[in-house]
């Protein structure tokens, strides 16, 4: 009997996964690999920084990441691959189309992934593109997307129009000067 009990008593006190034991070799990796990272970012900083500091613009100048000023950009390309994002882009143009600067400025929503599933007709969504202000703006499908998840882009809602690549299209339409936004 006393032998079960020493030999549950070793059992009772291994460590587990959780304990500091197994925890501490994994911090250690993680504090060296964040000393190395932290130093790299460092020193990347510390070259590249003084290089692009005589190009920086100034204080209160709008710039895109492309290097286009906002009022002068072709228009604004928005690559979405979640439902909420599409929601939250339509939502977007509104307010553009509300300010001063980017009122008129025309507006390409591209839906990639999974998300093309949730613009068919009959769609809670596809009824908010259709009640969404369509001056100006295209909500556009990504036909590779449509073709990887099997769906047929008849059903797609009529406002929206499909593209080979949704994500080629997008690295054009950033290439002619677009603002380009990533959601």
């Amino acid at each position: 009997m006393s032998m079960a009990i020493s030999i549950t008593m070793v059992r009772d006190h291994r460590p587990s996964p959780s304990s500091d034991m197994y925890l501490l070799p994994a911090l250690i990796r993680m504090l060296r690999s964040s000393l190395g990272l932290s130093l790299l970012l460092l020193l990347g900083t510390t070259v590249v920084l003084p290089a692009h500091a005589q190009s920086l613009p100034e204080p209160g100048t709008e710039v895109s990441a492309s290097g286009n000023d906002a009022a002068t950009a072709p228009g604004i390309v928005m690559l979405v691959r979640r439902p909420q994002h599409i929601r939250a882009a339509l939502q977007t143009v509104q307010d553009l189309r509300a300010s001063d600067t980017l009122s008129t400025t025309p507006v390409e929503i591209v839906v990639c992934g999974k998300a093309v599933r949730t613009i068919q007709a009959g769609t809670p969504l596809a009824t908010t593109i259709a009640q969404s202000p369509t001056e100006g703006v295209r909500v556009l499908a990504c036909g590779m997307s449509l073709s990887n998840l099997n769906v047929d882009p008849n059903t797609l809602a009529s406002e929206v129009t499909v593209v080979p690549n949704g994500l080629a299209h997008a690295l054009k339409r950033q290439a002619e000067g677009y603002l380009s936004v990533d959601l």
